[in-house]
Parts: structure tokens; C-alpha cells; sequence
């Protein structure tokens, strides 16, 4: 028989391709020789049980097969399961490996469950032993816990719970749905976000530990607030009629601040140059409070409420004796003259404070604390706070005097040392004065008479009111 060259070409490329894919299949799916192409390496697995592991069945890694089960040897403690990992395949050591069924009645296969995707890895150095195993549970000991789960349930119980849900659920078929439907958003969002949520259940593992560790604290916090919401209980009514008037008052306070709005502010500034005086002559008022009871007191002495007045005579002459030092240049004015002469106010006496002499005079009260300094940042460019009384000019009077105002023009106040800040003239009846700005400004209106006029701003309070 004769055959022919077209017959024997394609029995040729045939049996070439039965050879090649016989041999792909030994090579690829049964290992044939792959020590001698060298393209898988070896790792092992000790367990205490195969769990129905077998040779030549799959090894998964993150659900993609790796390799093949080989050869399964009896261990002291166990058995050690060798296997047959294709090479390229970057598997970490810090892996867990399972025993999986891929069904009910499916055969086992080792799944590999990295904890990392970090090195070591599987594959560099001598065969590696996973420890950390998981097998599956037993399916005897799974259809034994099945039917003592079973026998446990009362039938009657049972029906009655299955009517008891067809209540609950009936008509919420689309609550249902919705809910299904958000859990498996839920779901594909932890999954797209697996290394998140991996590091979050990690975590949550110091979390509960913690809440273990504090278990006492919390359970005295949930006692505690227990009698406080038992309290709150027994209060409801009191507590109702309070928040009740709560909203009222809430508007009444709304439209006082309202009404205040336009005033209180200039109030509250007032009142904080009334407070840097008071601030500054807390030791003369301390003495004041002193001695006012005592005088006061003193005064009854006459009127002591018998319905009489009680008056005595004693002659003190010169106890102590009056205080003559600092009165030289004294003019004696005589009971004669009416004129209106001037007050001479440099005088005074100059005896120490512990003089046994009468020694008088204001200078002898406590004097005041030095003033609030300036914050930084609040002089400009010129060295005058923005707004303030200060200016730059180099006019008026020297140190203790005061300038003259005109309609037109007002000169700046200077002090005696030529490096120090100036500030502008004012006019004492009106309380006005011009800022550096070329504003004009009135002390009793806008505060910081501390500030403008430093020792005599306590004249202002006196004064300021009846200029108005």
C-alpha cells in the first residue's frame, strides 16, 4: 500500500502534536521532569492532620494555582506534605497555609494565605517549612454537630419562629433589598480596599485588648451613668419646664445684647481706663477702705442715738507739731485779703514719712503702679499706636506742661527726652484731640484715658461727666 505524501506530512505534524502536548500536560500538570527543566522548587507543610489533602491536588496562592502536592510522609507529630511550587511565583514565608474544600463534596486542595507581600520569600534559599497551618473540620465530626444542632430544635419552636419572621419581613421586601444591595456596595469597597481594611481589623485587635484590659472601668462607667439617666428620669419634669423657658429667655438675652449692641462697647472700653487707674492706686485705695470705717465710725461718737449730742473740748495744741520743711517761700496770706490770688502749687512738706511731725500733703499718699505696657506691635512706623494719641512732632511744651489748643490747629505734647514718643494736645473741656491720622477723637467716649494722660487720667472721671 502505498501512501502518500500528503498523508504522511499530516501524520507527521500529528504525532508531533500528540508528543508535544503529552508531554506539556507531564511536564506542566504532573511535574515530569520539572527537576531536570528546574521550573518548579520544593516547600513543605506540617500539620497534625492532612485534612484530606492528597498528592498530585492543587496548591492555590490568593485563589491562582502555584504548584502541585507531592509526595505526603508520617511525621512523629503529624505529616509533613511536600510541595511542588512553580518558580516566578513570589510567595512571602509569613504565609498561611489551609487545607480548602472547593465544595461540599469537592476535593481538598493546600491554599496559600499571605499575611505580606514582602520578603522572605518561599523561593530563595533552602526548602522553608510552613508551620502555621488550618485544616478543615472533619466531615463526620460537621454532620455530627449538624444533627445534635438539629435534634435540638423543637419543631413546634420552629414553626413558630419561621411565622414570627414572616411577620417581621412581610412587605419589606425592598428595606430588603436595599440592604443587600448596600452590603455588597460595602463589601466591594473593603475588597477594593483590602490593605485598609486588613490594617483596620490589625488594629482592631489592640483595640478590643484594651477594652478587655479596662473592662472593670467600664463596666463602674456604665454603672455610674445608669444612676445618672435614673436621676435624669426622676428630674424629667424640672428638666422639661427648663428647657421650656429656655427658648424664651434665649430671645429676651438676644434682644438685650441687641439693644446693647450700640453702647456696650463703649462701656466696656470705659470701663477699662477706669480699671488701669484703679489698677495703678490699688495701694492708696486699700488705705482709703482703712481709714473710712475708723472716721465714720469716729462721727457717731457725737450722735450715739440717746437722743442727745455728746461734744468735748481738748486742747492738742501742736501734737503733734505741723510740718514746716518745704513752706519757705510760703506768701502769708492775711484774712484781710479777698482777692483771688493764685495757688501755689510747688509747695509742700519734705519731711520723710517717718517724721514725728505732722507730715501732710498728697505726695505722702501711696504713689500709683507704673502703667500697662504697650503690646507689641502696636506702635507704627512713627512710633504712635494706629489710632492712638501719639504724634511726632517736636513742638509744644516741655515735660509736666500741657499745650494750647486753637480751632485750627492743635500742638503735640513733647517730653523731655528727645527719643521718646509725643502725644497730642487735648482739649480738657471737651475731652477732643486729633490722632495721627488727622481724626478727631473724644477721651470720655472712646477709653484709654490711662494711656493719654498718664498721672491725672483719675481727674477725667471726675471731670469727663460734666462736659458732656
Amino acid at each position: 500500500m502505498i501512501i502518500k505524501s500528503g498523508v504522511k506530512i499530516q501524520l507527521i505534524a500529528f504525532a508531533l502534536i500528540t508528543v508535544l502536548g503529552v508531554g506539556y500536560t507531564l511536564v506542566h500538570y504532573l511535574g515530569f521532569g520539572s527537576g531536570l527543566f528546574n521550573t518548579r522548587y520544593t516547600a513543605y507543610v506540617e500539620l497534625a492532620d492532612s485534612g484530606g489533602a492528597f498528592s498530585n491536588s492543587e496548591v492555590t496562592y490568593r485563589g491562582v494555582r502555584v504548584g502541585r502536592v507531592g509526595p505526603i510522609r508520617l511525621t512523629k507529630n503529624g505529616v509533613r506534605i511536600e510541595l511542588k511550587l512553580d518558580r516566578g511565583r513570589h510567595i512571602s514565608r509569613d504565609t498561611i497555609a489551609v487545607v480548602a474544600n472547593r465544595s461540599a463534596v469537592g476535593e481538598q486542595y493546600i491554599d496559600l494565605q499571605p499575611r505580606t507581600d514582602k520578603g522572605p520569600y518561599l523561593d530563595s534559599g533552602p526548602a522553608y517549612t510552613i508551620k502555621d497551618t488550618r485544616v478543615p473540620v472533619q466531615t463526620s465530626e460537621l454532620l455530627k454537630n449538624i444533627d445534635k444542632l438539629v435534634t435540638s430544635v423543637n419543631p413546634k419552636d420552629l414553626g413558630t419562629i419561621v411565622d414570627e419572621l414572616n411577620k417581621a419581613f412581610a412587605g419589606s421586601a425592598a428595606d430588603l433589598q436595599t440592604i443587600l444591595d448596600s452590603g455588597g456596595k460595602l463589601v466591594k469597597e473593603a475588597s477594593d480596599h483590602y490593605d485598609s481594611t486588613s490594617q483596620l481589623l490589625d488594629n482592631s485587635k489592640t483595640v478590643l485588648a484594651t477594652q478587655r484590659d479596662k473592662g472593670a472601668a467600664i463596666k463602674n462607667f456604665a454603672r455610674n451613668l445608669s444612676v445618672l439617666t435614673q436621676e435624669i428620669r426622676k428630674d424629667d419634669p424640672s428638666i422639661r419646664s427648663a428647657i421650656s423657658a429656655t427658648g424664651p429667655t434665649v430671645i429676651q438675652v438676644s434682644k438685650l445684647i441687641d439693644d446693647l449692641g450700640p453702647t456696650l462697647p463703649v462701656l466696656l472700653s470705659n470701663l477699662t481706663a477706669t480699671g488701669q487707674v484703679i489698677a495703678q492706686r490699688i495701694d492708696g485705695l486699700r488705705s482709703l477702705l482703712i481709714l473710712y470705717p475708723a472716721t465714720l465710725g469716729g462721727a457717731f461718737t457725737v450722735t450715739p442715738g440717746d437722743g442727745t449730742e455728746h461734744f468735748g473740748l481738748v486742747l492738742n495744741f501742736d501734737a503733734p507739731p505741723p510740718c514746716t520743711k518745704g513752706y519757705e517761700k510760703a506768701r502769708v496770706r492775711y484774712p484781710q485779703v479777698t482777692s483771688n490770688p493764685p495757688a501755689n502749687l510747688n509747695l509742700g512738706c519734705t519731711l520723710p514719712k517717718s517724721s514725728n511731725l505732722d507730715v501732710r500733703g498728697s505726695r505722702n499718699a501711696p504713689p500709683p503702679k507704673p502703667g500697662p505696657a504697650l503690646p507689641a506691635g502696636a506702635m507704627d512706623a512713627a512710633g504712635a499706636p494706629p489710632g492712638g494719641a501719639y504724634g511726632s512732632s517736636s513742638g509744644g511744651s516741655q515735660a509736666g506742661g500741657q499745650s494750647k489748643q486753637t480751632d485750627s490747629k492743635i500742638l503735640p505734647y513733647q517730653a523731655a527726652s528727645t527719643n521718646s514718643v509725643y502725644m497730642t494736645g487735648y482739649d480738657p473741656v471737651t475731652g477732643a484731640y486729633v490722632g495721627p491720622d488727622g481724626k478727631r477723637y473724644v477721651v470720655g467716649a472712646t477709653g484709654g484715658q490711662q494711656r493719654l494722660l498718664g498721672d491725672a487720667s483719675w481727674k477725667w472721671l471726675l471731670l469727663g461727666p460734666l462736659t458732656k
